[in-house]
């Protein structure tokens, strides 16, 4: 968004190829961004770069079996979801065999060419009905706590949100996943950038936008250098039950307390291995 703000102010100011520079951009919200899990993509020179600049590493608490699908539910975000993007890039060989899909929030498909960038690493709208589309062809990547969890920044602690968040659980009850739920945990992601002012999070939860300025090295949008160690954790059962089941809010409920402790649990298992030493608070 930010550079798409600073081509407006150049186009605005006369230079020409800003012009067409933001012309060529927004053309490509004509075409339909399909979520197509290219292969090549995710293997470019580009992503291979990135994945070194943050030392990207991964470690799985279980051998997952290529026949089941699973939900992924992803933490944090932080600013920008780049352990979760490293991930994506490397899902075909972390795990050989699946067809893993992402949900991403519906404003970044309204977003020139990131949107097609994004449906190249295989993600949909998160919506319910796009959600349920994609776990009934593969696995499904979910970063759960959202936008909201970029203003939650903090020295002392690490944070999340979860407590409120159940919508990817009854999706996984009403449809069903055999695999089970995997409560997945970036190390690193959260201090990659930063993010403000503060008192914008109330608007932008409204608006389901982030508004604000982000920064890193140099107080400008580039990642700082940190190593992002991405932890697996143990699949936690669902039993499918009905909607319509007098029984189904409290299978919801039973799954979700779960995923909760699950994640709660990946986290002191494998801080030690990252060198953390703060805290994890649910949200």
């Amino acid at each position: 968004m930010q550079i798409l703000l600073i081509l407006a102010v150049l186009a605005i100011s006369g230079y020409r190829w800003a012009i067409y520079t933001l012309l060529a951009l927004y053309a490509t919200l004509l075409l339909p961004p399909k979520p197509v899990l290219w292969g090549a993509f995710c293997r470019s020179p580009v992503f291979r770069t990135w994945r070194q600049y943050f030392s990207f590493s991964y470690v799985f608490d279980e051998v997952l079996d290529s026949k089941k699908h699973y939900i992924f539910a992803e933490f944090p975000h932080g600013v920008f979801p780049m352990g979760p993007l490293l991930g994506a890039t490397e899902c075909q060989r972390m795990f050989p065999g699946f067809d893993i899909y992402g949900l991403a929030a519906n404003v970044v498909f309204a977003v020139p060419f990131w949107r097609h960038f994004i449906a190249w690493l295989g993600s949909v709208p998160a919506t319910s009905s796009h959600f349920k589309k994609v776990l009934s062809k593969g696995s499904v990547a979910v970063i759960v706590g959202g936008i909201a969890e970029m203003y939650l920044q903090c020295t002392k602690k690490e944070q999340v949100v979860l407590k409120d968040r159940k919508g990817f659980v009854r999706v996984a009850v009403e449809q069903g996943c055999d695999g089970g739920i995997l409560p997945v945990y970036h190390f690193g992601n959260s201090s990659v950038l930063s993010f403000g002012p503060q008192s914008l999070q109330g608007l932008s939860r409204s608006l389901r936008a982030a508004l604000g300025m982000l920064y890193g090295r140099w107080y400008l949008p580039v990642p700082r250098r940190r190593e992002i160690y991405m932890c697996v954790g143990k699949p936690i059962p669902v039993t499918r039950v009905p909607k319509d089941d007098p029984k189904f809010e409290a299978a919801v409920e039973e799954v979700h307390a779960k995923v909760v402790q699950g994640l709660a649990e990946l986290y002191e298992r494998h801080k030690e291995e990252y060198g953390e030493t703060r805290p994890l608070v649910i949200n």
